[in-house]
């Protein structure tokens, strides 16, 4: 018995000794790509809308110079933890000043990582294009997510035409370092076009100015494979410029057929661009569930190939499967997304315009006349 007792007791003492294994919680595995939000003009846009009034993960991230400009501007709703301030104590009026910082800092890439990144169903990147901070933070960040593996999609928000050349000078920058970055897709978004956008929702109600990026994400957002189906047909056909012509809210009653939508769409471009010089077309839809059977992915390729055969000669059209809502509308959401058209007109024009600016910090020993060259040829052999 006694020797039973001591069995026992050493067994119990082994076990007290054994050090407690370290169970490591698996990663949540989110099914929605993650938004990060670059600078002050498209964070207070979001910040209006769905995207953040979510308990859905992942939240978007927001990024800009100060953390506490980023709280103040979405009181009461923002966790802290979907914000991530540079909170510089440097000038950041140029590209240039910024991006040796961030290039040698890698805490911004470790507070990243910490969003699982690695489990999301890829990134999609959200900045205005004009201040020193979003126009360095974005290609640094895509240079980054690539060696991460992560598929990544970037919308660029260009300056109005009524500010300043040296803001157009940073948009040019940032717009030539991302597509020298060879990722996948870049959308250029023209300010003043975002800003006269009006169209409807959903629920028929108007939507009027920028409030529309929050429909268009929120939707891209919905569609899982997003990113990746994009980022495939970029790959396949080295495409790296894209914009969209979007179509939200249109009633097929007033419409008549999925063709007339397509015009709506087509009307409602986000830069201006020629139709007839792009190389890829991708299709994301959004319609009741009643509609199925009327508008399957089959019959809409169809329809959309009759119907662009007269405007352009893609080397591709990708329709994704469309995404069925229950509800008791008869309206559906079209986005195009449209890319490999020729943007010379528009760079050339920036060049010139920036021309002073850029001669001035080349002569300031800011940056090299041949780092400028560089940029300027990546964009223009696009």
């Amino acid at each position: 018995m006694a020797e039973e007792n001591k069995s026992e007791s050493s067994t119990c003492l082994d076990s007290a000794e054994k050090p407690e294994e370290h169970i490591t919680p698996p990663k949540p595995d989110f099914h929605k790509p993650t938004i990060i939000c670059i600078g002050e003009y498209p964070t207070k846009i979001l910040l209006r809308g769905s995207l953040v009034n979510t308990n859905n993960e992942p939240l978007p991230t927001f990024i800009d110079r100060y953390s506490k400009d980023i709280t103040e501007w979405s009181q009461p709703n923002l966790n802290p933890g979907n914000i991530l301030g540079l909170d510089l104590n440097i000038d950041t009026h140029f590209w240039f000043q910024v991006l040796p910082y961030i290039a040698n800092e890698g805490g911004l890439l470790t507070r990243l990582k910490e969003k699982n990144l690695d489990n999301s169903r890829g990134t999609v990147i959200v900045s205005s294009l004009w201040d020193g901070v979003s126009s360095s933070l974005l290609p640094a960040l895509i240079s980054q997510l690539k060696e991460l593996n992560t598929n990544t999609i970037a919308f660029g928000v260009l300056p109005s035409k009524m500010q300043l050349p040296d803001v157009h000078f940073n948009a040019l920058s940032s717009i030539g370092m991302c597509v020298s970055k060879d990722f996948a897709s870049f959308f250029l978004l023209d300010r003043d076009l975002l800003e006269k956008y009006v169209g409807v929702d959903r629920k028929g109600s108007i939507l009027k100015g920028n409030v529309v990026l929050n429909y268009l994400l929120e939707l891209m957002a919905s569609k899982e494979t997003f990113v990746q189906e994009l980022t495939e047909l970029s790959r396949t056909f080295n495409v790296k410029l894209y914009t969209i012509l979007s179509a939200a809210g249109a009633s097929f009653r007033i419409y008549g057929s999925i063709e007339n939508i397509f015009n709506i769409a087509l009307s409602k471009s986000l830069l201006k661009i020629d139709v007839a010089s792009a190389a890829v077309l991708y299709v994301l839809l959004r319609m009741p569930i009643d509609l199925k059977d009327k508008f399957s992915r089959e019959k809409i390729e169809l329809s959309i190939s009759n119907w662009i055969r007269e405007k352009a000669n893609f080397k591709s059209i990708r329709i994704s499967e469309p995404l069925y809502v229950d509800d008791n509308s008869d309206r559906i959401d079209v986005v195009m997304f449209v890319g490999g058209f020729d943007l010379t007109q528009l760079f050339t024009s920036m060049e010139k315009k920036v021309s002073a600016i850029k001669s001035y910090v080349v002569g300031q020993g800011s940056i090299k006349e041949e780092e400028w060259r560089n940029i300027i040829k990546s964009i223009l052999a696009k």
